[in-house]
């Protein structure tokens, strides 16, 4: 094996380690959830000011487009829907007379009958069955009004909520427009491609990162973790949560999640939109050897070996490779055949 094959890096001595650095490799920090808002062109108010907006609840007014015009439109439906009603109510004092006239026909006697004017129109004959007629008109009308204004009024809600946009998920708020500080009403125009508002879930914050490598992704993910390093010798340190596959730019690609804890969420949300670097290491566990790939390129066995796995085959024969990192191979001691 020709020694530019292995990559020849910091060299370091044989040592008892319970964790291994196994790659370096772009990163992202990312919320739960993040979403864009947009609202159409019109009279903007009612925002939330911005010491409001650090965490807002679920369903909570971020912004109302075209108040006073809603609010006119709201008037003049109510007043026609009570007009409606009106009108409702004499067919339905209309009709109650009516009932009132037969229900007193029906009470007369064959003779008195012959006297009393039919209070059924035309020829129809007057019976019980034409009571039962009055009574069904006059629980049809009100239902009618009822379901009327019920889908007049639902009508007007779906039409204009969206004129209302609210928090679709507790967490920050990040307006994308500058907004009067005065907070009066502002004319609100869109830019393409420019949305009113960004929010995202902080309930959780992750580092994440795409794994292509199958050597990578072949390692148990209980036992990763990733870290990204910060100025002044900080460091966000995340434990293996989930992964899934996702769509990239070139297809699918699968995707690690690192949970930060919660006294790092104020540093994850200000590295939001960020690219930074992460570092990934794997729980090697005790009862391990690391091994140098520096020193191991060094020896005159790797000249004649096609891989890591050879030359450790070769060198540490009672050992197996756990893990091979960025710098070093981890190793540990081969079980004794059970002898039963």
């Amino acid at each position: 094996m020709h020694r530019a094959v292995l990559p020849l890096l910091l060299a370091a001595s044989c040592a008892s380690a319970d964790t291994a650095r196994v790659a370096q490799l772009p990163a992202k920090i990312v919320p739960e959830q993040a979403t864009t808002l947009t609202l159409e062109a019109g009279r903007l108010s009612d925002w939330l000011p911005p010491e409001a907006i650090r965490h807002v609840e679920q369903g909570a007014v971020l912004a109302v487009l075209n108040k006073e015009r809603t609010e006119q439109e709201r008037e003049e439906m109510e007043l026609q829907l009570a007009k409606e009603e009106l009108n409702t109510r004499d067919e339905i004092r209309k009709l109650q007379a009516q009932r009132r006239q037969i229900e007193f026909y029906l009470k007369l006697d064959a003779r008195e009958r012959a006297y009393a004017d039919s209070p059924a129109p035309g020829e129809e004959p007057v019976s019980h069955e034409t009571l039962r007629d009055v009574d069904e008109r006059l629980a049809l009308l009100r239902r009618m009004q009822e379901s009327a204004a019920r889908i007049k009024r639902n009508e007007f809600r779906r039409n204009h909520d969206k004129l209302t946009l609210r928090m679709p998920f507790s967490g920050r708020v990040q307006y994308s427009v500058k907004l009067p500080q005065d907070g009066g009403a502002l004319d609100y125009v869109p830019s393409p491609g420019r949305p009113f508002a960004t929010v995202c879930d902080d309930s959780a914050f992750y580092i994440t990162i795409n794994l292509s490598r199958a050597d990578l992704t072949q390692l148990a993910p209980e036992k990763l973790h990733a870290a990204v390093s910060l100025p002044e010798g900080k460091q966000l340190t995340a434990r293996y949560d989930h992964r899934r596959v996702e769509q990239g730019n070139h297809g699918d690609m699968l995707v690690y999640f690192f949970r930060l804890p919660a006294e790092e969420h104020e540093t994850a949300f200000s590295l939001l939109g960020s690219s930074p670097t992460a570092q990934l290491f794997y729980d090697t566990g005790e009862n391990t050897l690391t091994v140098s790939k520096t020193d191991l390129a060094a020896r005159p066995e790797a000249e004649t070996c096609r891989d890591w796995e050879e030359l450790i085959t070769r060198l540490y024969p009672e050992h197996h490779i756990v893990v091979i990192g960025e710098r070093d191979i981890v190793l540990r001691p081969t079980a004794p055949p059970d002898p039963s």
